[in-house]
């Protein structure tokens, strides 16, 4: 059982509880987003449609809930897991933390995601994703990524980064986070 730690709303420690059983009850817990970008891309990952949470929707390039004896630092793990790129700590760029709740029917995910962005040069050789987790990664411009986030156009072309094929996105495709979230993403990616 995956233990993560409880917070309140004010994110002041107050325990520890499993992973299924604060998505039940919607009580906040700590998370890590790391979005990979380069100088003219927003590059995110197709979740595999084996996942029993939002199955085949877009989604942060890597992400994933910090365990209870984990600290900040140590969510790193998680892009190496589901993409098999190795990033050190020190060269991501924290957005912050970011408040994100997504309800749905015996579904209730309070996060306090930790919030970071990497920027690098990214080959489609470079990503070996864990099939399990991610089914494919797609670049979408920078510009109209934060378009799309701020609700200024409905739909970006994402180009998935193997194939070189490309498909219209809308944020309706996306995991379904809170619109503060993505305009908050948007933000810092016009100062980058």
């Amino acid at each position: 059982m995956e233990l993560v730690k409880v917070f309140d709303e004010d994110f002041r420690y107050i325990g520890e509880d499993t992973r299924d059983h604060v998505h039940l009850k919607g009580k906040w817990h700590e998370t890590f987003h790391c979005w990979f970008m380069d100088e003219q891309s927003i590059y995110i990952q197709k979740r595999s449609a084996s996942k029993s949470d939002f199955p085949s929707l877009f989604d942060i390039t890597a992400a994933g809930h910090l365990e209870a004896d984990e600290t900040v630092e140590d969510g790193v793990r998680e892009i190496e897991e589901e993409l098999g790129i190795q990033v050190s700590f020190s060269d991501l760029l924290s957005v912050g933390v970011v408040k994100d709740i997504i309800k749905l029917p015996n579904f209730h995910d309070y996060e306090f995601a930790h919030v970071y962005l990497y920027k690098g040069s990214f080959h489609p050789e470079e990503f070996l994703l864990q099939k399990e987790e991610v089914d494919s990664i797609y670049a979408i411009h920078k510009r109209e990524f934060i378009d799309l986030c701020l609700q200024r156009i409905e739909v970006v072309e994402g180009r998935h980064v193997v194939s070189g094929t490309f498909m219209d996105i809308r944020l309706t495709d996306f995991v379904p986070h809170q619109h503060t979230y993505f305009e908050t993403i948007a933000k810092k990616l016009k100062v980058v």
